[in-house]
């Protein structure tokens, strides 16, 4: 047996690779892609035992999966779901448990992706002379806000449970905000600290924190349409959905 160096070993491996296609809603396109590594479905699974952060994490995880195995430099966070479903199915195979504990076929949900609607990436919305400029952010983007929120959860009391929700909920209202404008002064949310972007978004409104939700609301009835099978039963976007026992 040759020896070689374990860099190039793992260059070997990497070049073993089968690639497949997974499709894109932003791009109303297919693309290549790369399996789910062991290392990766670890790094998922793990966001399991981290409480309150777990689904922070867990959505942290998705994403760099997608940055680093999907072709392409942009994904927006509608695109997340279509495409985590294709890299399980050329990963570990198309069948799921569903949310009643039987053995589905992920062939549906991905039907489903491929007729998403066209989702406007920007919004205007404003109340009382405040105008808020809202985005849908790239996953990039959005993990920038994720790693913030988790070093603030992090700071927080076991007991501090339902303060770390609130936490979370500023932050998902953070990640979808452009800029802010008073008058004639704007405040572009990427110029700022994220300690400072909290601080404008806690003194806004209640009613346009109604409207702020609404542009949210687009993106997560994609989401539920995919994941539904009917009426009653539903995949969990999970760790569960990486379940390589029931790989095919």
């Amino acid at each position: 047996m040759s020896n070689s160096s374990t860099s190039d070993f793992l260059e070997k491996l990497s070049s073993l690779k089968s690639d497949f296609k997974v499709y894109v809603p932003s791009l109303k396109k297919e693309v290549t892609a790369d399996p789910i590594t062991l290392k990766q479905q670890k790094d998922i699974i793990s966001t399991s035992v981290n409480g309150v952060l777990g689904a922070l994490k867990f959505t942290e995880a998705l994403n760099n999966v997608i940055i680093n195995n999907v072709e392409g430099d942009k994904f927006f966070a509608f695109d997340r779901l279509s495409i985590i479903l294709g890299l399980r199915v050329g990963s570990l195979g198309d069948k799921v448990k569903s949310s009643k504990g039987d053995i589905v076929s992920l062939t549906p949900s991905l039907k489903t992706a491929r007729k998403a609607p066209k989702f406007k990436l920007t919004k205007k919305v404003s109340i009382d002379g405040i105008q808020v400029d809202l985005r849908i952010p790239t996953l990039d983007e959005e993990n920038k806000i994720i790693k913030k929120c988790i070093l603030e959860i992090d700071k927080f009391e076991a007991e501090e449970l339902s303060k770390a929700m609130g936490v979370i909920y500023i932050f998902e209202l953070i990640k979808h905000i452009d800029q802010v404008t008073v008058g004639e002064d704007t405040i572009i949310f990427d110029d700022i600290k994220i300690q400072d972007r909290v601080k404008i978004v806690e003194k806004l409104p209640l009613d346009l924190y109604d409207k702020i939700t609404s542009f949210l609301e687009d993106t997560t009835e994609f989401d539920r349409a995919v994941l539904s099978l009917d009426d009653e039963e539903s995949i969990s976007l999970d760790v569960s959905l990486f379940d390589a026992t029931l790989a095919t």
